[in-house]
Protein backbone atom coordinates (compact mmCIF):
# COMPACT_ATOMS: atom_id res chain seq x y z
CA UNK A 1 0.00 0.00 0.00
CA UNK A 2 2.72 2.48 0.63
CA UNK A 3 4.20 1.90 -2.33
CA UNK A 4 1.11 2.75 -4.44
CA UNK A 5 0.76 5.94 -2.14
CA UNK A 6 4.35 6.99 -3.19
CA UNK A 7 3.77 5.63 -6.54
CA UNK A 8 0.47 8.05 -6.71
CA UNK A 9 2.52 10.82 -5.27
CA UNK A 10 5.41 10.97 -7.53
CA UNK A 11 2.73 10.91 -10.04
CA UNK A 12 0.53 13.65 -9.68
CA UNK A 13 3.98 15.72 -8.84
CA UNK A 14 5.37 15.03 -12.00
CA UNK A 15 1.37 16.05 -13.95
CA UNK A 16 1.36 19.04 -11.64
CA UNK A 17 4.55 20.26 -13.17
CA UNK A 18 3.13 19.36 -16.43
CA UNK A 19 -0.16 20.77 -16.67
CA UNK A 20 -1.37 23.08 -14.14
CA UNK A 21 -4.71 23.49 -15.23
CA UNK A 22 -5.02 19.66 -14.91
CA UNK A 23 -4.87 19.78 -11.21
CA UNK A 24 -8.70 19.31 -10.37
CA UNK A 25 -8.37 16.29 -12.92
CA UNK A 26 -5.31 14.89 -11.49
CA UNK A 27 -6.59 15.07 -7.97
CA UNK A 28 -9.80 13.86 -8.84
CA UNK A 29 -8.94 10.69 -10.59
CA UNK A 30 -6.16 10.05 -8.07
CA UNK A 31 -9.21 9.94 -5.03
CA UNK A 32 -11.61 8.04 -6.90
CA UNK A 33 -9.25 5.68 -8.40
CA UNK A 34 -6.54 5.01 -6.02
CA UNK A 35 -7.29 1.57 -4.70
CA UNK A 36 -6.89 0.49 -8.02
CA UNK A 37 -3.13 1.78 -9.50
CA UNK A 38 -1.85 4.15 -11.02
CA UNK A 39 -2.66 2.89 -14.56
CA UNK A 40 -6.09 3.10 -13.84
CA UNK A 41 -5.17 6.79 -12.72
CA UNK A 42 -3.40 7.56 -15.70
CA UNK A 43 -6.56 5.88 -17.98
CA UNK A 44 -8.73 8.66 -15.84
CA UNK A 45 -6.59 11.07 -16.72
CA UNK A 46 -6.56 10.98 -19.90
CA UNK A 47 -10.36 10.60 -20.44
CA UNK A 48 -10.84 13.70 -18.27
CA UNK A 49 -8.59 15.53 -20.78
CA UNK A 50 -10.36 14.11 -23.50
CA UNK A 51 -13.82 15.24 -22.31
CA UNK A 52 -12.21 18.47 -21.21
CA UNK A 53 -10.74 18.89 -24.71
CA UNK A 54 -14.42 18.29 -26.74
CA UNK A 55 -16.49 20.93 -24.52
CA UNK A 56 -14.24 23.26 -25.32
CA UNK A 57 -15.27 22.73 -28.68
CA UNK A 58 -18.66 23.44 -28.36
CA UNK A 59 -19.78 26.38 -30.68
CA UNK A 60 -21.08 29.57 -28.80
CA UNK A 61 -24.95 28.98 -29.34
CA UNK A 62 -24.67 26.21 -26.84
CA UNK A 63 -22.27 28.17 -23.84
CA UNK A 64 -25.26 28.73 -21.47
CA UNK A 65 -25.81 24.60 -21.61
CA UNK A 66 -21.72 24.75 -21.20
CA UNK A 67 -21.92 26.48 -18.15
CA UNK A 68 -24.68 24.87 -16.13
CA UNK A 69 -23.29 21.75 -16.81
CA UNK A 70 -19.50 22.63 -16.79
CA UNK A 71 -20.68 22.52 -12.68
CA UNK A 72 -20.65 19.35 -12.86
CA UNK A 73 -16.57 18.85 -13.37
CA UNK A 74 -15.70 17.54 -10.01
CA UNK A 75 -17.88 14.69 -10.89
CA UNK A 76 -15.41 14.25 -14.41
CA UNK A 77 -15.54 15.79 -17.58
CA UNK A 78 -17.22 12.75 -19.41
CA UNK A 79 -20.07 13.64 -17.26
CA UNK A 80 -20.52 17.36 -18.32
CA UNK A 81 -20.01 16.21 -21.88
CA UNK A 82 -22.65 13.68 -21.59
CA UNK A 83 -25.17 16.40 -19.46
CA UNK A 84 -24.31 19.12 -22.39
CA UNK A 85 -25.00 16.14 -25.51
CA UNK A 86 -27.78 15.13 -23.61
CA UNK A 87 -29.47 18.80 -23.25
CA UNK A 88 -28.57 19.47 -27.04
CA UNK A 89 -30.04 16.25 -27.86
CA UNK A 90 -33.39 17.31 -25.66
CA UNK A 91 -34.19 20.85 -28.01
CA UNK A 92 -35.72 19.88 -30.88
CA UNK A 93 -38.01 17.61 -28.90
CA UNK A 94 -38.97 20.01 -26.19
CA UNK A 95 -39.99 22.14 -29.37
CA UNK A 96 -42.24 19.38 -30.53
CA UNK A 97 -43.21 18.98 -27.22
CA UNK A 98 -44.46 22.97 -27.01
CA UNK A 99 -46.71 21.74 -29.97
CA UNK A 100 -48.55 18.85 -28.48
CA UNK A 101 -48.12 18.79 -25.01
CA UNK A 102 -47.97 22.73 -24.29
CA UNK A 103 -49.66 22.41 -20.72
CA UNK A 104 -47.11 19.98 -19.44
CA UNK A 105 -44.18 21.52 -20.76
CA UNK A 106 -44.90 24.59 -18.78
CA UNK A 107 -46.27 22.13 -15.85
CA UNK A 108 -42.42 20.05 -16.01
CA UNK A 109 -40.67 23.69 -16.82
CA UNK A 110 -42.29 24.77 -13.52
CA UNK A 111 -41.68 21.64 -11.46
CA UNK A 112 -37.76 21.94 -12.84
CA UNK A 113 -37.03 25.49 -13.38
CA UNK A 114 -33.32 26.04 -13.64
CA UNK A 115 -32.68 22.32 -14.49
CA UNK A 116 -31.10 21.13 -17.75
CA UNK A 117 -33.61 20.54 -20.83
CA UNK A 118 -33.08 16.54 -20.77
CA UNK A 119 -34.21 16.80 -17.09
CA UNK A 120 -37.69 18.63 -18.16
CA UNK A 121 -38.10 16.23 -21.32
CA UNK A 122 -38.10 13.44 -18.98
CA UNK A 123 -40.29 14.82 -17.22
CA UNK A 124 -43.09 15.73 -20.00
CA UNK A 125 -42.29 12.07 -21.08
CA UNK A 126 -43.52 10.53 -18.11
CA UNK A 127 -46.42 12.68 -17.57
CA UNK A 128 -47.68 11.65 -21.14
CA UNK A 129 -47.04 7.96 -19.98
CA UNK A 130 -49.32 8.53 -17.19
CA UNK A 131 -51.87 10.30 -19.26
CA UNK A 132 -51.76 7.41 -21.73
CA UNK A 133 -51.68 4.70 -18.87
CA UNK A 134 -54.62 6.76 -17.42
CA UNK A 135 -56.67 6.82 -20.31
CA UNK A 136 -56.37 3.12 -21.49
CA UNK A 137 -57.74 1.94 -17.35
Amino acid sequence: MKTTILAVTLMLASSACLADDDSDIVTGCSMSNAEFGTEMIQVCIKENQAARAEVARYPDEVKDIVARCSRRKEMGWGIVKKCIDEDIAAAPVLEAYARDHGPLLEHCRQDFWGREASRIKLCVEQAIEAEKSGVNK
